[in-house]
């Protein structure tokens, strides 16, 4: 009895220990982050010198660290964090991405994050969709991102029945409180986020 106790356990510690590294990882993969250089560049028409770059991996689970922050001058990420998406975009992955008014989901695409302000969401970063098709509504729709207590390691246990989802949005690019803090300290003018899904089809 003693032995298959032991044994229980030592499984439960083999699969905590597995779980906490894949919630602690970076997930962003080299095709996000070249997407996302490139859409830049296209946009802009030519190479920025200066300010930040958010990259959203939205092939990768909402558990994972999926966002990642990039000083553009020195081309090195500074942070990896957790972000939400829509809640009819997916259960852990954001499957279906929109540009559909009222659709609750995410959308794909360049972005430009042009001003800070505090709304009914608290201190907020606003977007504006630099890809008609794909985010052109973001300004309608109140496409922004902000901080929830639903982006934490306590939403992620208490959906455990939802395959440790991590909580959702309404379209919103979501972070943690301490993340999204730590974005505002680090952000650079211009900025802008790029969400990266290999279908990038708005429906």
């Amino acid at each position: 009895m003693k032995i298959k106790i032991l044994a229980l356990l030592g499984l439960l510690a083999i699969v905590a220990i597995a779980l906490g590294w894949f919630l602690l990882s970076s997930s962003v993969s080299n095709n996000a982050k070249i997407a996302a250089v490139t859409a830049l560049q296209d946009s802009l028409g030519r190479n920025l010198k200066r300010g930040t770059l958010i990259i959203v991996d939205f092939t990768q689970p909402s558990q994972s660290k999926r966002l990642a922050v990039l000083n553009i001058e020195t081309g090195t990420i500074l942070f990896y964090a957790k972000v939400a998406h829509g809640k009819n975009s997916g259960v852990v992955y954001a499957s279906k991405l929109s540009n559909i008014i009222d659709s609750l989901q995410s959308s794909a695409g360049l972005f430009e994050v042009t001003e800070s302000f505090n709304g009914k969401k608290g201190q907020s970063l606003r977007l504006k969709g630099l890809n008609p098709h794909l985010n052109g509504n973001a300004e309608i729709r109140g496409i922004i991102m902000h901080s929830a207590e639903y982006v934490s390691w306590y939403s992620i246990v208490a959906n455990w029945k939802e395959r440790f989802r991590l909580g959702r949005s309404e379209g919103c690019f979501v972070l943690s409180n301490s993340d999204f803090q730590e974005l505002k300290i680090n952000l650079v003018r211009p900025a802008y986020l790029y969400a990266y899904q290999d279908d990038e089809k708005a429906r």
